[in-house]
């Protein structure tokens, strides 16, 4: 399963562990401004391939998210196959300053020149620089930040821990963390994209050989080349058992997307759980896609090459048409 949304979780973690091994915010998760979804889009034949895509995306952690969040060079933070987003270099490069040994104080702040051009400033709020602690807040604030990644950052991120037990410093541990965007926009080949709101997380690694991931938030709004796209009463857990080769990945998810994409909003839920091995697209699985006057797309994993769209256009429960198509026809439906 493509994990681009993964790492960049991971990697969050790495950097909070970072930051607080080596040196509040409201938790409300809405919006800084007053944007609704749009009404329920029309489902149809000829439309159901890309609806479906872009839920495939977000379920995959792939579109909303990859406008701000694209995959990058690997950092051995929070395991060696975490691969951190050129936007998240900045953040890490700044936070090892800060958590040099000259800064390590409950409270402190810098502001730390980009590698290329451009400022980050850095506030840094922790209760025991010797290990990290509930309600640490690492805040990052950009301008024109360019670390040489080829992503120029601008904007606030916000980084608190939620919860902390087990032992970090072994790698067996439970984090969790809100990460708040604010006006945070990335510029990466002559495209911006921006992002608003919050995000909750817990990571789960208590079990060496399994990896547990959960992801909400309330709401979330990504602008990308002049698009705007809402997420809103998002879950996802994604589970990871090394014991296997490749790794067994399992994933439900539940969420409401609106975007222009789709001519309106969908509501998605997990009808069987997700399956996939490695970075395979899942082999087993079902998402329900929900939109206007009970239409439903049910998104069938048939095995790791081939999805199946069952599609019931009028909301009677009876399926009105069949579309079988390759995963990677179907993610790349959405452009």
């Amino acid at each position: 399963m493509k994990q681009v949304l993964r790492n960049f979780f991971v990697a969050a973690a790495g950097i909070a562990l970072l930051a607080a091994c080596g040196g509040s915010s409201d938790d409300g998760g809405g919006l800084t401004g007053g944007t609704s979804s749009a009404p329920p889009a029309v489902i149809t034949s000829q439309n159901a391939p890309d609806i479906a895509g872009v839920v495939a995306d977000v379920a995959l952690g792939q579109g909303i998210f990859t406008s701000i969040i694209t995959p990058g060079l690997p950092i051995n933070v929070g395991g060696p196959d975490v691969a951190f987003a050129p936007v998240m270099k900045p953040i890490l490069s700044a936070t090892m300053k800060t958590a040099a040994p000259s800064q390590l104080y409950a409270t402190s702040a810098g502001r730390e020149n980009c590698a290329v051009s451009g400022t980050v400033d850095v506030q840094v709020n922790i209760s025991d620089p010797a290990q990290p602690s509930i309600n640490d807040r690492f805040a990052f604030e950009f301008a024109n930040c360019d670390d040489g990644t080829g992503a120029v950052v601008n904007g606030s991120m916000t980084i608190t821990i939620s919860a902390i037990g087990g032992d970090p410093a072994s790698g067996n541990f439970v984090l969790g963390m809100r990460i708040e965007f604010s006006a945070f926009a990335v510029t990466e080949g002559g495209e911006t994209a921006s992002a608003t709101g919050t995000i909750n997380i817990e990571i789960d690694t208590t079990d060496p050989l399994v990896t547990t991931i959960t992801v909400s938030t309330s709401t979330l709004v990504t602008t990308s080349a002049g698009t705007e796209e809402i997420l809103t009463n998002y879950t996802v857990v994604i589970t990871e058992d090394a014991s296997t080769f490749p790794v067994a990945v399992t994933v439900e998810t539940s969420f409401t997307i609106s975007s222009p994409r789709i001519g309106g909003s969908v509501t998605v839920s997990t009808s069987l759980s997700l399956q996939s091995m490695g970075e395979d697209y899942p082999f087993v699985g079902e998402l329900r896609i929900e939109g206007a006057d009970g239409a439903v797309i049910v998104m069938i994993a048939l095995d790791a090459n081939t999805v199946r769209l069952e599609i019931d256009i009028n909301g009677d429960g009876a399926v009105d048409d069949t579309v079988d198509m390759p995963w990677d026809e179907l993610t790349g439906a959405t452009g």
